[in-house]
């Protein structure tokens, strides 16, 4: 028997935050502040004490919760080029050149060259803690 559908029970409006882990909570507001441009729009502590900030990206918040003795990089280890857990975020093509730039001259290195999608155009790096990021570039 095939499940019911809940479309009618449950409506949601989109997706609110992501969450991720970093080690150094201050390290982590300087990348996505002043390289990514996101403003911080909550601060607050954990009742377990973690230190937690979001980061409005526009249309999503972005959790970062600082775990300095989790050991992220055994996590990320297990990532390859056929899927992984990454963060996407979109612009169109004309900033292309420009937000390279902006990356070269923050000290971002790339993850290997652009991948040219057809519709789109991708950069991967990787945040302070090593977590996959990515800039979509629309044509």
């Amino acid at each position: 028997m095939a499940p019911k559908s809940t479309s009618s029970r449950i409506q949601l409006k989109g997706l609110d935050h992501l969450a991720l882990n970093v080690k150094d909570m201050k390290r982590s507001e300087k990348f996505y502040q002043e390289v990514l441009g996101f403003p911080v729009i909550h601060r607050t502590q954990t009742q377990a004490g973690l230190q937690h900030i979001e980061v409005d990206a526009g249309n999503v918040a972005i959790a970062l919760f600082e775990t300095p003795d989790l050991d992220l990089k055994a996590a990320h280890k297990t990532m390859t080029d056929d899927g992984y857990l990454h963060f996407a975020f979109g612009t169109t093509y004309d900033k292309f050149d420009a937000t390279l730039q902006a990356l070269k001259e923050s000290g971002v290195e790339t993850d290997g060259k652009p991948r040219d999608w057809g519709s789109s155009v991708s950069v991967y790096f990787r945040d302070p803690d090593d977590n996959q990021l990515e800039i979509n570039f629309a044509k």
